[in-house]
């Protein structure tokens, strides 16, 4: 449980200070530019540079988190327990899931009418440039689960390894944190795949499948975003997540875990 709040701290302060240092060298760079311009503090082109340095920031994070936790081997990218043969039954279902866990989350939430207009100017970026905006999320995906799914989760269950407890309370947490930093519908689509992903790693140890998730999500959220649904969708989201969570969860069960 310590080397698991641990991962937490270092991964917060190694995105802090890489915010932090980042910022004042794009706050200074502005400046610089302004001044060697001669022209007023401030007028350099805040939108083009604030969206580049602001990319810029993200992707060395992410190597920077890489980096650490690899070399450091507080988590891996190992392909994990179940067997070669098997995997592309198990990524199919759960590309399967996902779609229907995406089409719940789009139904309930269009970021592209929320009341915040960061939220709104940052989604249509992302509908505008999709291919960029893929590649960045997987990225972006891929590191967090490196941390929280290949880090975190593993080391709590190995401290207590007790999936029935500790993958629907780690899920119910990623939830709240998806409702409080957008917007409180998202805790229940946010909470569904948390626990999904969170099972897929307890029986396949690894977050290779857990990144293919949210690869697709992130794909198929911006197919559909924008677009309004009739209600009776719901039905075709639920035929896709129910078969597709058992049939992977199925597929994987010979290869979890003993307690």
């Amino acid at each position: 449980m310590k080397k698991a709040l641990m991962y937490l701290l270092l991964a917060l302060g190694i995105t802090l200070g890489v915010v932090f240092v980042g910022g004042a060298v794009i706050s200074f760079s502005a400046g610089f530019i302004d001044g060697f311009n001669e022209s007023s503090p401030g007028s350099t082109d805040s939108k083009t540079m604030i969206l580049s340095s602001g990319l810029i920031l993200v992707l060395l994070t992410c190597v920077i988190l890489n980096i650490v936790f690899l070399r450091l081997h507080y988590a891996s990218y190992a392909v994990g327990l179940v067997p070669k043969e098997k995997r592309w039954r198990v990524v199919a279902w759960l590309v399967l899931a996902m779609v229907g866990l995406t089409l719940v989350y789009c139904m309930m939430y269009n970021p592209l009418t929320d009341s915040d207009e960061a939220v709104r100017t940052s989604y249509a970026w992302m509908k505008e440039h999709p291919v960029i905006s893929v590649i960045l999320c997987v990225i972006i995906e891929a590191t967090a689960d490196l941390i929280l799914f290949g880090g975190v989760l593993r080391e709590i269950l190995e401290w207590k390894h007790r999936p029935e407890i500790v993958i629907p309370v780690f899920g119910a947490v990623m939830g709240l944190i998806s409702g409080l930093f957008s917007h409180p519908l998202l805790i229940i689509p946010g909470m569904m795949v948390a626990q999904l992903e969170g099972y897929v790693y307890e029986y396949s140890r690894s977050v290779i499948p857990v990144i293919v998730c949210d690869s697709v999500f992130w794909v198929v959220m911006l197919c559909l975003l924008g677009v309004t649904f009739p209600w009776w969708c719901l039905l075709i989201a639920a035929a896709m997540i129910i078969p597709g969570t058992l049939f992977a969860i199925k597929t994987m069960e010979p290869y979890k875990p003993i307690d």
